[in-house]
């Protein structure tokens, strides 16, 4: 088996996973290929970059979708992402993070999502250290379902933290709120077994 065989055997599976890949992605392959084929391996690399980073793009999109929407009385703050409703940003060190704001009012919730991030390992030491967790001011363990983290309440600021699987840090932060109740209640609108299997 040669290795253009092999290279088409590992892209081709890519052009099928969104109709949107059928246009400038699947012409970004393509070229790729071609110059791969020619031995411009150059302008392949350069080519098939683009199109990794397009299709990353596009599974983080997908992966934005287990952010919940708002709920009743409350809206989505627009203007995030050049015009989308979730933000969403890359760390050098391979980590990401997905956000989403909701609004009602003077009141503010802000959900985000962060895998293989640095501060992981910090935050993870703090969860599993009840004392160094005690050493925060207005900060006590906190357990929804399995997953352990904690809560933070700072006037009208609460903060909910949770650790998923030992890799993905979940927090929610609310402004002008009265207690945590609402963070809760958006808790509860998400789906983090959905969450560790596009995530892990």
């Amino acid at each position: 088996m040669n290795k253009t065989t092999i290279m088409k055997m590992v892209i081709l599976p890519m052009l099928l996973a969104s109709p949107l890949i059928a246009d400038e992605i699947t012409d970004q392959i393509k070229l790729g290929l071609t110059a791969y084929e020619e031995k411009d391996y150059k302008t392949a690399v350069e080519e098939l970059k683009y199109a990794t980073a397009a299709l990353e793009s596009l599974n983080q999109e997908e992966n934005m979708k287990l952010l919940p929407e708002a709920m009743e009385g409350w809206i989505v703050k627009e203007g995030q992402n050049n015009g989308s409703n979730i933000a969403m940003t890359m760390f050098g060190g391979g980590g990401s993070s997905m956000k989403r704001e909701y609004h009602r009012d003077r009141e503010k919730v802000t959900i985000e999502v962060t895998t293989n991030s640095p501060m992981l390992s910090i935050m993870s030491m703090m969860i599993k250290n009840p004392a160094m967790m005690a050493s925060k001011k207005n900060t006590k363990p906190f357990r929804y379902k399995k997953a352990k983290g904690m809560k933070k309440m700072d006037g009208n600021k609460p903060e909910i933290t949770l650790l998923l699987a030992g890799q993905i840090l979940l927090k929610l932060t609310g402004r002008n709120l009265e207690d945590s109740a609402v963070l809760e209640e958006y808790l509860k609108k998400m789906d983090m077994s959905a969450l560790k299997e596009a995530l892990l």
